[in-house]
């Protein structure tokens, strides 16, 4: 939104900064415009009232589709020229490659309003007859309360505006909807069709195929799902889901033994350490007694000589 505003604004200031008064912006055109590489296409820009210079009466932007950006189309003086008709100016551009594709804008404006024109949208590709559209159909599996199946189908390899996309369930046709999309954020991004389907869970359940068809240049082109393909998938999801499961219930029991290893292995050294710290000190206690009974066992002695000493003698 910020991208946009500041292009609008930046817009504006230039046009004010002109002194040129025109008539109202009547319309633009063409609206489409599909171009191959090395072509030319002209865009035209319609007022109410006579235009006197082309040249700076009329401000061309290109829009980038994909980063909302505008930037002023630089093109010579003889491309922007008066129409016949005295009420248009006429922009021509010649050899144009894929990165001229986008939204070209004629801005002019009256009394102090800036007039902007409806857009011509320009498609450069190239002519290749060989060219084919690739077709790819992704789904998200229903879950047990799930109303219904949302299908997605990409269209590479061709522009949007260029094909018609439907769906096809047995004999019934589809329309769906769809929008457009970049391969990638980068300056060679193309532009690419994704179509949707929500389709209601019975009749995805009972459906034996489901086709996206792509219309392009007056041939029809298809890709099938087809029910054994989602059923295929189905159970390899099951059966992915169930080895998952299994996977973690060998995890924990090997966990779980682990710990009681460490727990039995942490107790029964705790249980031999305390054994260690009870002999140590019995042995201590049995060292103990034995420094103490010799001086107990001479001093018993030396008071035995010393009595027999001093006993009387009988003579």
């Amino acid at each position: 939104m910020d991208t946009w505003l500041h292009g609008w604004m930046l817009i504006c200031s230039c046009f004010s900064a002109s002194q040129t008064i025109n008539g109202f912006l009547q319309f633009q055109s063409p609206a489409l415009a599909h171009v191959s590489v090395g072509g030319s296409v002209e865009l035209r820009c319609t007022f109410e009232q006579k235009v006197q210079y082309c040249f700076n009466a009329v401000l061309w932007q290109k829009l980038n589709l994909r980063t909302g950006q505008f930037m002023t189309v630089i093109s010579p003086h003889e491309n922007h020229v008066l129409g016949l008709d005295g009420n248009s100016c006429v922009l021509t551009l010649n050899n144009l490659t894929t990165k001229d594709s986008g939204l070209y804008v004629c801005i002019s404006h009256f009394n102090s309003m800036a007039m902007i024109g409806n857009g011509s949208r320009v498609i450069v590709t190239r002519d290749d007859s060989r060219t084919v559209p690739e077709l790819s159909i992704f789904y998200w599996s229903p879950e047990a309360d799930s109303l219904s199946v949302q299908l997605q189908c990409l269209v590479l390899g061709v522009v949007p505006s260029q094909v018609r996309v439907f769906w096809m369930i047995g004999e019934k046709v589809l329309s769906g909807w769809t929008e457009s999309a970049w391969t990638n954020d980068t300056d060679s991004a193309t532009e690419f069709t994704r179509a949707h389907l929500a389709v209601p869970a019975d009749e995805w359940t009972e459906a034996e195929e489901i086709q996206c068809c792509v219309e392009y240049k007056g041939q029809n082109f298809s890709k099938s799902l087809k029910q054994y393909e989602r059923q295929a998938v189905h159970s390899w999801l099951l059966y992915a889901g169930c080895v998952a499961a299994l996977l973690t219930i060998i995890v924990t029991i090997i966990i779980s033994v682990g710990l009681h290893r460490d727990i039995s292995v942490t107790r029964k050294s705790r249980g031999l350490t305390r054994k260690d710290a009870h002999r140590k000190i019995s042995y201590g206690k049995q060292n103990s007694l034995k420094e103490d009974f010799p001086s107990v066992m001479g001093f018993s002695g030396d008071l035995i000589s010393h009595e027999q000493d001093g006993s009387p003698s009988k003579e």
